[in-house]
């Protein structure tokens, strides 16, 4: 983060910017998840795995709460 504040007072940014790059921090920071972070995992076989994993974090601002959406894979681990 200090290198983009860093970026952003080099490069004269206006104040919008310096908000949205703030804002998007600190949502990423209090959200709890991350992208590709698996939630669920079931084993179907030897060393092979059905997960659910986070594939797209959103803020819904009617019902000011972060949401998320899913997806169902097969992991093999070699």
């Amino acid at each position: 983060m200090f290198k983009i504040i860093l970026n952003l007072l080099l490069n004269r940014a206006n104040t919008k910017e310096w908000q949205l790059q703030i804002g998007a921090y600190l949502l990423r920071k209090g959200c709890g998840f991350q992208v590709g972070q698996i939630i669920e995992e079931k084993k179907i076989e030897y060393k092979k795995y059905r997960v659910k994993v986070i594939t797209n974090l959103f803020y819904d601002f009617n019902t000011n709460k972060i949401n998320h959406l899913t997806a169902k894979k097969i992991v093999n681990l070699d």
